[in-house]
């Protein structure tokens, strides 16, 4: 670092040094501010050869911005989220102390600001007692209430579907993520986990309307935050919602790839949080064509996934055995198995929990492609239809994806009524 920045860069230091103008008006930083993104002048202030043979340390920059995480400054950096709103324009400039003549909007006069306390310091009063000057709920507090939250919205998303939460978890995450600009110890540990569970349900709500690239992104951010909260579980978990979401988009080297990832710390992981990662692995499988390798992840998933579950904290508590069994299906069907697939369906639906309706849906559609491909075309069609009731009430891509494939495979086998019947359905699903 420069001296400027090593004298204000220890711990607890949160404003930013003053630099000259020869720091300001070098080219690489006059081009920065040319471009007229704030994310690319904070990453040409970081890179800035005045700091040394190493850029400035996010963590740093970020504390004294004051109001992102080191994962939300990635991001601007990145380009993957741009500051434009005005007041975060200037609160930027003035925080990192940016000459007002290169910049690309005006400053306000200034004015004399007074400090407002934080929630852990504390005031004497005159001849009383030392009480803390701020009352705001810690964030640990806050973390626990949203959990709560999360838990309905889950709930939620298995009765009717994703489609209803697309307008609220996402505004959630990122109220999380000013919450956490500010946090500090304990109350940030526990707002990054909560965080990264946020993060990776608005994965899953994209992945469900089919969305996948926004899935993606967001699902990344969510391995971001378990990283920084350094939770094995969690980061985990992520990996292997990252490897579904991968096989979603038919990517089946990068989906095992993070299947494997998720499994490195075995050791650390409850039985069925390890046997949601080989249920992935084994889609990874089936789509490369590999039944061998397949069968041998479903058989250890089906062994870990008979154990009861630790604790309600287990993020893998809903990899029963029922549950694999529809996802073990889905294997048998890529790999030309139809018959073991409607027996695996057949097993798993006669011990099914109501409250996950919109899986029940994704396992009947799976269920007709299977009597499909098995050349039972009536059975097909019977089953189709209550799945599409689920799909209309739902509006579940995933569940739509798969009826899709249904009309193409009757027809293939000549049972062209039957196709044409499955088809008005899927088309039906569509238009609503």
């Amino acid at each position: 670092m420069c001296d400027a920045c090593r004298r204000v860069s220890g711990v607890g230091t949160d404003h930013a040094p003053k630099l000259g103008m020869g720091f300001w008006s070098t080219d690489q930083m006059r081009d920065a501010f040319d471009s007229r993104d704030m994310g690319t002048v904070v990453r040409a202030y970081r890179y800035h050869p005045a700091h040394g043979h190493k850029p400035l340390p996010q963590e740093t920059v970020a504390r004294w911005l004051g109001t992102v995480t080191q994962s939300q400054l990635s991001r601007i950096e990145s380009g993957r989220n741009r500051v434009e709103a005005l007041d975060k324009l200037i609160h930027y400039a003035r925080a990192l102390r940016m000459p007002a003549e290169l910049l690309w909007f005006s400053l306000p006069d200034d004015v004399d600001v007074i400090p407002i306390p934080r929630a852990e310091d504390v005031l004497a009063l005159p001849g009383g007692p030392v009480v803390p000057a701020a009352s705001a709920p810690t964030g640990s507090a806050i973390a626990d209430s949203l959990m709560g939250t999360l838990d309905f919205y889950a709930s939620t998303d298995n009765l009717v579907g994703s489609h209803s939460l697309l307008e609220v978890v996402p505004p959630q995450l990122r109220f999380i993520e000013e919450l956490l600009g500010k946090a500090r110890g304990r109350d940030r540990q526990a707002l990054l986990r909560v965080g990264a569970r946020y993060a990776e349900f608005a994965g899953w709500v994209y992945q469900d309307t089919g969305d996948l690239q926004s899935a993606m992104q967001l699902s990344a951010t969510s391995y971001d935050f378990a990283n920084e909260a350094d939770d094995l579980a969690l980061q985990s978990y992520v990996l292997m919602r990252r490897s579904n979401i991968a096989s979603d988009a038919g990517r089946s080297e990068l989906a095992l790839r993070l299947a494997t990832s998720a499994l490195e710390q075995a050791e650390s992981l409850s039985p069925r949080l390890r046997a949601l990662a080989l249920r992935q692995q084994a889609h990874a499988h089936a789509q490369r064509g590999d039944d061998v390798a397949c069968a041998r992840a479903l058989e250890e998933a089906f062994v870990l996934a008979q154990r009861t579950p630790g604790s309600g904290a287990d993020l893998g508590h809903y990899c029963t055995p029922e549950y694999l069994e529809m996802e073990a299906a889905h294997c048998w069907v890529e790999l030309g198995k139809p018959n073991d697939a409607i027996g695996s369906l057949r097993k798993g639906l006669g011990e099914w929990q109501p409250e996950f309706r919109r899986d029940l849906g994704l396992c009947l559609a799976r269920l007709a492609l299977a009597h499909a491909v098995e050349g039972q075309a009536e059975y097909a069609v019977q089953v189709a239809r209550s799945s599409a009731v689920i799909a209309l009430e739902t509006r579940s891509s995933r569940i739509q994806a798969q009826l899709g494939r249904v009309p193409g495979v009757l027809a293939a086998q000549d049972a062209l009524e039957e196709s044409r019947m499955v088809g008005r359905l899927v088309a039906s699903l569509r238009l609503n």
